[in-house]
Formats: structure tokens, sequence, C-alpha cells
């Protein structure tokens, strides 16, 4: 993902393991730090609780400004993790001055690619312009996702015309978990991106305040698609689980009628093998008679049954 125009790459220039810091001028990376990672870095050691809350995968959005210093998390879609669809995790930030630090817990797909690019540009952008192009990626990434989301529900939806198996509700129940929380989590992303476009080093720099005003205005797209969405499959759950609970119910009330269709036959057949006296039973006609009898209304009651449309 170009987020910003290419330019001429320094050879010099590499990547550090996962762990080591990343310096581009006005930006630094770290991934998974360790104490020592982060002092390395040049962050205060009372800073270190905040790296331990981007390790923690279930972190919300949020901002808070300390001592000239910003705080900020912001929570990114992720494909294929664990059983679930789409989970959430959160990348940390911290604005001092003209610098930038980020901070992950892991590598993010998203994120990869930016993070290489910034690493080749012989002239890197200032700290600002990377925050806001970052709220850009935020944007269009809960936008694919939404996208592939979107299209698995019409998906599910057509396999579950043929099957309505376990597997395929499951998979609609996941696709469902996920929404939600893209639902919830893009409602503290729309909190922190409005408090971004508040910050005074935002509003100073005209072209990054459009740009994050151009991604607050997406995040709260996406969020109206998330909700609508995510009551799209709810509704698709309700209705399916509905045809499922009637076809039961038809079934039983086939089993039921067929049932009572063959009683009748079967009573016949049953009082005339006891072991016991019988009206004309040795008479060489009687199991005609009683076979006819019985298939006749057996006969009957099926003909009454259909016209009613119960089988």
């Amino acid at each position: 993902m170009d987020v910003f125009p290419p330019a001429e790459t320094d050879s010099t220039v590499h990547s550090e393991t996962a762990r080591h810091p990343v310096r581009v001028k006005s930006w630094q990376h770290l991934t998974a730090p360790r104490p020592a990672d982060w002092v390395e870095a040049g962050q205060l050691a009372d800073d270190w609780d905040f790296a331990q809350d981007i390790l923690d995968p279930d972190e919300r959005s949020w901002l808070r400004r300390e001592q000239g210093r910003v705080f900020l998390t912001l929570q990114f879609p992720v494909s294929g993790l664990g059983e679930d669809a789409w989970t959430l995790r959160p990348l940390g930030m911290i604005l001092h001055q003209q610098n930038l630090t980020t901070v992950l817990a892991e590598e993010l797909p998203t994120l990869s690619s930016f993070f290489a690019q910034m690493e080749h540009l012989s002239s890197p952008p200032e700290s600002i312009e990377i925050l806001a192009a970052i709220l850009k990626i935020l944007a269009q990434s809960y936008e694919e996702a939404l996208q592939q989301l979107n299209k698995a529900i019409h998906e599910n939806e057509r396999q579950l015309d043929w099957t309505q198996s376990n597997s395929d509700f499951f998979t609609l129940l996941e696709i469902s978990k996920s929404l939600t929380r893209f639902e919830v989590a893009l409602v503290g992303n729309i909190a922190t991106a409005f408090k971004i476009s508040r910050l005074a080093e935002i509003r100073d720099d005209l072209p990054a305040t459009r740009q994050v005003d151009t991604a607050l205005l997406e995040l709260q797209v996406a969020h109206e698609r998330a909700r609508v969405y995510a009551g799209t499959s709810t509704s698709m759950m309700d209705a399916y689980a509905g045809m499922v609970q009637n076809n039961i119910n038809h079934g039983l009330k086939v089993v039921t009628v067929l049932a009572m269709v063959f009683y009748v036959p079967s009573m016949f057949a049953t009082l005339y093998g006891v072991n016991t006296t019988l009206p004309f039973q040795k008479t060489h006609w009687i199991f005609w008679v009683i076979l006819l009898l019985g298939l006749s209304i057996a006969g009957g009651l099926a003909a009454f049954f259909k016209r009613k449309g119960w089988i």
C-alpha cells in the first residue's frame, strides 16, 4: 500500500530484526519490545507500561497527553487468527515534538508494506504526515475487511440455501461476531481519530489535517457499514434458524401422518395374528377382506391428509 509517492531508495537502509527498533529520521518502530529495546529506542522507563498495554491484544483505542507527549492506540482488523474469521490488534503511537514512535505486539499485514516503504524512503515525511497516513491505512483496512466479510455473507447465504449444515451456521456466526467486534472497535477508533484531528500539531499542518479529516469520515462510513452488515447477518441467522425449525416441524408432521396411515392395516394384521379364536378365522377369504379393508382405510387417510397439505 503506497501512501507516499515513490522516492529513491537508500541502499544503506536495511530491515532490522523483529524486536529491534527501526529508525528513520522522525519515525521509529518497535515490534514486541523488551525493556532493553525500549531503553535503546530512547523511550523513558516510566513509559514502559504503555508498551505493556500494546502487548495486550484486547487493548482498546484511546488517546491521552502527558508532559508534552501524546500517547494513543488504534485497533486494526486482522484476518484468520485462531477460530475467528477476523479479530483486532492494537497499534500504539507516541508523538513527542517532531518524533513519532509506533509499537506493535506483532507485525500486521496491513502495515507491513507501509513500514517497509518508510524504511526505504530517502526523504521520509514528518511525523505528523506519518500519523495521518496511518489513519488513512486504518480506514482502508476496515473498508477492505468489510468488503471481504460482505462477500463471505453472500457466499454463506448461497451455501445455506443448499445444505443448511451446522458448519455453515457456525461460519455465519463467526462472521456476525467479527462484524460486532468491528462495530465496537470503530466507535473507539472514531473517537480517537476525532481527538487526533483536534491536536494542535495536526491543525498546524493543512495537508495532514485534510488527510485526518478524510480518514475520520471514512471510519464513520465503515462504522455505518459494519452496523448494517451486522444487522444483516443477525437477521439471516434468525431467518435460517426459523426455516430449520419449520423444516423440522414439517418433517415431524409427515412422519406422524405416515404413522397414522400405516397404523390401521398394522392393527388388523396384529389382531388376526394373535393366538386366540377370532371371527371368520377358518374361512379362506378373511385374509383378503382384512387386506383390502386395511388398504382402503389407509388410502382414504392418505388422500385426506394429502388434500390438507400435510404430506
